[in-house]
């Protein structure tokens, strides 16, 4: 009820309006010209490049994208008319996001696009007949996302909140599609993929998934010949008891690789299994999720699982399928079919079927690396003398916010002597107030001093804000969320295209509450003594002080020249965030982290860096890239690492040596240069453990082999046989 009223609320304020879209002169004296051409990054352009239909003009969307075929909303309630994309259509939402009614996807099409945009429960349908290719929907909200025995492959799917619904169980196929942060509650079910045999479906990644409370059923996946999910996070699945099956449920399946599985259903009305699952081969890599049943594989399974707590049951007494554990419930031993084993493995038959269907199996395509652009720098290196003497916009800009909500900046250069306040709202909907300018490299906000925050966020729960196509440089913190304006819980955040320049602090989290699934794409960290900053009550007080980070990622960031670009050092402990095409950059340190579960770090370049260690935090690091680094004691330092399809190019000791606790290292897929091994303790804090599945260690050669238990600084080679290290998670078949 309490979200029905806010929604009512929300929405006779918000989608009721008629706005007037040309955005005001800025008073002289108030904006100061950019002192030279810079431009805006590509993405950037493009939106700024397609035509603007005004909300007056909504029931012409469809006649717009046919004679532009680039066109941009502005903000507000577009919905009425039902839209068909076409071949190389785009369709741009406001960055607050823009409400439409259902979209098509014509069949043949390609290079279709959807961004930022908001629905009650309308669809995008992919229409069935010639293959749709190469499509982009990113910031999508509360549509169902249906296919129906159409064809569609190579597309995108980016921070995705709705029901995913799959049908190609008579014709059609789903192949090698991204679906980057998917994340959907309450409804059931949120997941549904079949194929069928005659034109199969295969090489789907999911990457950072969050089913949220479900009320009934979760998942279903039916006759795939391949699935891939890294990281997932299930939070009380069959919450309201309207399903029997496990939250994970997979049928028929070829090839299925799950990370980073993590989350629990103490709290759910009906409680069933996290998962049950008919693969022919199943690798599952960190799963740290508790359900009251246990969890089911089918007879015929191979299962290989590192790390983790391991407890499952067969479907049936008689068994085809093997069983390769390593270092699970930590128990620092690798076992096949429930015996340790302490020396290399002789039986050729079983090598082979290991080798062949759980660590080689097919080399495919690698994502490719990321394409960053060069941050643009519109005020140049003198910006600090320049600021001197200019005038002051911020009652011009706060008046803005006050009086329209979404302040929409010009071009040009904004100095501010204090602090702006801007509110949060909008709950799981549109917020109603932010900051939107003209470009990164166009519309700059400049602290005419460094004594005081950009922006601050007054109070507000399961609530956010819209900041977007501008650069915030100077002042003390870019965006500070704290208790000095009220009591904050920031949820499902988008923030884009923004770059934070010279700062203490680009982001601070002071203390607030939670930061909540969050996106954060394409935000840029330059010369910030820490780029995102989570400042929580140190030692824990109680959740109002935790500020804790769940949930949330960081897409295509990029942070240059920070000595710390990423400080969680968590109180109440984070879940599942995740860094994917992220460019590490210049400084001391990447991340330090503390108290944090299932930190994912995917498809991410570190590279010049000088400190004692890139990198400090149980993490997960996947196609992932160090190079060039100059760095005084060792890439990583923590107690659970894992790490797949990885590239360590500089000759320095990989981990710290044991001084507390106990490492749980897991190497796979991965090629490292400088010394792999880690130093036993000179005291007993417990035996290490470091599990190397086909990895080349140029530094330790005799431990270059298929599968290598090493406890307590001691070696046993399992699988003597030469490795060849390929990604085989972040992959196109």
């Amino acid at each position: 009820m309490k979200h029905l009223i806010y929604f009512l609320l929300f929405s006779t304020v918000v989608f009721s309006q008629n706005y007037n879209y040309a955005i005001d002169e800025a008073p002289k004296n108030t904006v100061s010209p950019l002192p030279q051409i810079v431009k805006n990054q590509l993405e950037e352009i493009e939106y700024f490049n397609a035509y603007l239909l005004p909300i007056s003009k909504k029931a012409t969307i469809q006649s717009a994208l046919d004679e532009y075929k680039s066109v941009r909303l502005g903000k507000g309630d577009y919905s009425g008319a039902d839209i068909v994309m076409k071949k190389d259509y785009k369709l741009y939402g406001h960055p607050s996001l823009t409400k439409v009614s259902n979209i098509s996807i014509e069949a043949g099409s390609s290079g279709v696009h959807l961004i930022d945009l908001i629905s009650n429960a309308e669809t995008i349908t992919f229409l069935a007949g010639a293959p749709i290719t190469n499509c982009v929907i990113k910031s999508v909200k509360h549509a169902t996302l249906t296919v129906s025995n159409a064809s569609v492959a190579n597309n995108i799917f980016i921070n995705y909140s709705g029901l995913i619904n799959i049908d190609c169980s008579k014709s059609g196929y789903f192949r090698n599609n991204k679906i980057i942060k998917h994340q959907v509650g309450t409804r059931s079910n949120v997941l549904v993929i079949k194929g069928n045999n005659t034109t199969p479906s295969y090489g789907n990644v999911h990457l950072h998934t969050n089913f949220l409370t479900p009320h009934g059923d979760t998942s279903e996946l039916e006759n795939l010949q391949s699935a891939t999910f890294v990281g997932i996070d299930a939070e009380a699945w069959n919450m309201g008891g309207e399903g029997k099956r496990a939250m994970f449920y997979a049928r028929n399946i070829g090839n299925l690789k799950i990370t980073d599985f993590g989350g629990g259903n103490g709290y759910s009305a009906v409680r069933t299994p996290a998962y049950d699952i008919d693969a022919g081969n199943l690798f599952i890599i960190n799963r740290s999720i508790t359900s009251s049943s246990t969890d089911i594989i089918s007879p015929r399974t191979n299962m290989f699982t590192l790390g983790g707590n391991d407890p499952y049951n067969r479907s049936a007494i008689k068994v085809t399928g093997f069983d390769l554990l390593g270092n699970t419930s930590y128990d620092k031993i690798v076992k096949y079919n429930g015996v340790e084993q302490t020396a290399k493995m002789t039986n050729a038959n079983v090598i082979t079927n290991i080798t062949n269907n759980s660590i080689l199996g097919t080399e495919y395509k690698p994502w490719n690396r990321p394409n960053w652009e060069t941050l643009p720098d519109p005020l140049g290196a003198n910006w600090r003398k320049e600021r001197i003497g200019k005038p002051d916009s911020r009652a011009y800009i706060q008046n803005l916010i006050d009086t329209k909500g979404i302040a929409e900046l010009p071009e040009g250069i904004y100095y501010i002597s204090s602090t702006l306040k801007l509110p949060i709202d909008g709950g799981s909907f549109s917020p109603s107030h932010g900051i939107v300018g003209k470009g990164t490299g166009k519309t700059v906000i400049v602290g005419l001093t460094d004594n005081f925050p950009l922006i601050s966020l007054l109070s507000g729960s399961n609530a956010h804000f819209a900041l977007a196509y501008l650069t915030l440089q100077g002042g003390s913190v870019g965006v500070y969320s704290s208790q000095d304006f009220g009591w904050h819980h920031l949820t499902y955040q988008n923030m884009k295209f923004v770059v934070f320049r010279d700062q203490t602090y680009g982001i601070q989290l002071k203390q607030t509450v939670g930061f909540d699934n969050n996106f954060l794409e394409n935000l840029g960290f330059v010369n910030c003594n820490i780029g995102f900053f989570q400042d929580p009550l140190n030692p824990y007080g109680n959740i109002d002080t935790s500020s804790f980070v769940d949930k949330t990622m960081f897409y295509k960031n990029q942070f240059i020249n920070c000595k710390t670009s990423v400080s969680m050092l968590a109180t109440r402990a984070d879940n599942l965030d995740a860094w994917v095409d992220c460019k590490f950059d210049g400084g001391q340190t990447a991340f330090s982290l503390k108290a944090v579960n299932f930190p994912i770090v995917a498809n991410c370049d570190f590279t010049n860096f000088t400190g004692k260690n890139i990198a400090s935090g149980s993490i997960s690091f996947y196609n992932s890239n160090f190079y060039n680094n100059r760095i005084t004691g060792s890439l990583l330092s923590g107690i659970s690492l894992y790490m797949e399809g990885c590239n360590f190019l500089d000759n320095v000791p990989m981990f710290d040596p044991i001084k507390s606790n106990t490492p749980n290292i897991f190497v796979v897929n991965s090629t490292v240069t400088g010394d792999a091994t880690v130093t036993p303790p000179t005291s007993s804090y417990g035996e290490a453990s470091i599990v190397f599945v086909n990895s080349t260690l140029l530094s330790n050669p005799t431990l270059s082999k298929l599968l290598v238990n090493v406890k307590n600084g001691v070696p046993t080679i399992i699988l003597n046989t030469t490795p060849k290290p390929y990604p085989q998670l972040l992959v196109t078949q």
